[in-house]
């Protein structure tokens, strides 16, 4: 997972993810913040008990998660130490392979299947921890034309398209519920932005407004708006692109 992997060198201009100090105060980016509203909140009402999130970073889509969540959460990343620890009562693991087996009713992946070699031996690794029933929620960056100097820095090895990201769902044993693109007009500014710069564009990971600012706020919305689009087209096979890719799956 990017460049927590502990894979080869960093370049400076890679994210450094990290679990924040406590009290540390943290500013979102409304792309965060967006997706908390529209792709987490997917989970919302599905009467979920033991969850887990994969590749958490600083940990704010799991302490998300944990509000409907009736029972263990676990984090794992492999930022965390050897041992088992406990943080906000979350259960933080430093590999995957820790997780029960057949226990969990959901695993939620915020971009992280870029960043493995194998995606395909990693998902299979996914869909084993989940009961019969249970749900992998997955976002992945989109369009492999896409792939920039910021993607190298952050040691992904791809972006997807729908197909390619569905091929790799598919399984006896999965249900694919939805996969659809998000976030147009993201995908629009990102091409601009290559056509200008070329592939050395990066990504500004850092936020200088909260929550509150009414320009976070206006951001925030767009991008909701942006997403509720890509979702109602979707549902008549009208498949716009955007920057990101979401599927939700069950195991059957």
């Amino acid at each position: 997972m990017d460049n927590k992997t502990g894979n080869g060198n960093v370049s400076p201009e890679a994210p450094v993810f990290r679990v924040p100090d406590e009290n540390e105060k943290i500013n979102q980016h409304p792309w965060k913040l967006s997706r908390e509203d529209c792709v987490l909140n997917i989970l919302k009402n599905r009467n979920l008990r033991h969850v887990a999130d994969i590749g958490v970073n600083d940990m704010y889509y799991t302490k998300k998660l944990k509000t409907f969540a009736g029972g263990k959460v676990y984090a794992v990343d492999v930022i965390f130490p050897e041992e088992e620890t406990v943080r906000d009562d979350i259960i933080c693991l430093n590999d995957i392979g820790k997780l029960p087996d057949a226990e969990l009713d959901c695993v939620v992946m915020m971009d992280v299947l870029e960043h493995v070699e194998n995606d395909a031996l990693f998902f299979g690794v996914v869909v084993n921890k989940l009961k019969t029933n249970g749900t992998v929620l997955i976002t992945v960056p989109a369009w492999q034309f896409l792939f920039s100097a910021y993607d190298t820095a952050s040691l992904h090895y791809r972006r997807y398209n729908r197909k390619q990201l569905m091929a790799l769902l598919k399984r006896d044993d999965v249900k694919i519920e939805r996969c659809h693109y998000f976030y147009i007009s993201a995908f629009l500014m990102r091409l601009l932005f290559l056509y200008k710069k070329g592939k050395s564009v990066a990504n500004d990971i850092n936020w200088k407004y909260s929550a509150e600012n009414i320009i976070t706020i206006i951001a925030k919305t767009a991008l909701n708006i942006d997403f509720l689009l890509n979702k109602i087209l979707d549902k008549v096979w009208i498949h716009l692109p955007g920057l990101s890719l979401l599927a939700v799956c069950k195991k059957i």
